[in-house]
């Protein structure tokens, strides 16, 4: 089965009974791959396709071998991004709640591979990518400790309009310090909850410059 009726089949497969949280309008999906495009529109009732570029919450960009391999899980979502071999924009929180009712158990989203892996997909492969993210980061330098208190640490630097993630603890004074258990990051990554919830429920430890930190959900809110 080539890609395209690959995915076809796949989507065509979804319970949307099983989908949870779909606005109203519902939700418009792009997959391009080479010289194809897919459009997927998801509602609460069904899903149906369109050839359409037009308005979309999502769009999904890369190459033919990399998406299969996505799809037979050879490759995660997180070693793509890495390897700068897919882009996406929009929430990915709109894709994960797919992503969970699809047929396919062999996808891997890979946010189980390490705090600073994840965060290094999320902030240089969409973060970097992004230009509404690009632009809101402008003039805004700063850097975070993060930490899942089990020795993974890692450190995000924002600097002249760009994110970069390195593993180990910053080597200049943090913003702020950010920890999180294991399976909270998990819950973050996933889009089971928002970075505000979780911080409201205590479920994260915040020190340093609550206002950076702050600054710092906006931008997560705009992935998650």
């Amino acid at each position: 089965m080539d890609l395209k009726n690959k995915i076809y089949s796949l989507f065509e497969n979804i319970d949307v009974s099983l989908l949870e949280d779909i606005p109203k309008k519902g939700i418009r999906i792009g997959i391009k791959f080479g010289d194809n495009f897919i459009g997927i529109i998801v509602e609460k009732s069904r899903i149906s396709f369109s050839d359409s570029m037009d308005k979309l919450d999502n769009e999904i960009i890369t190459d033919e071998n990399s998406f299969n391999e996505f799809l037979e899980g050879r490759k995660s979502l997180v070693d793509l991004l890495l390897e700068g071999k897919i882009y996406i924009s929009g929430k990915l929180s709109n894709l994960l709640k797919l992503v969970n009712v699809l047929s396919s158990k062999s996808i891997n989203l890979g946010f189980e591979s390490g705090l600073c892996k994840t965060l290094k997909a999320v902030f240089e492969g969409i973060c970097n990518k992004n230009d509404e993210i690009i632009k809101q980061i402008k003039n805004f330098n700063a850097s975070f400790q993060f930490s899942d208190f089990q020795d993974n640490e890692c450190c995000l630097i924002i600097n002249e309009g760009k994110f970069n993630v390195l593993e180990g603890r910053c080597k200049v004074k943090p913003n702020a310090i950010i920890s999180a258990e294991k399976e909270v990051w998990y819950k973050i990554f996933t889009g089971e909850e928002s970075v505000g919830t979780i911080a409201m429920n205590g479920e994260a430890k915040i020190e340093g410059n609550l206002i950076q930190a702050f600054k710092l959900k906006t931008i997560i809110d705009k992935i998650f």
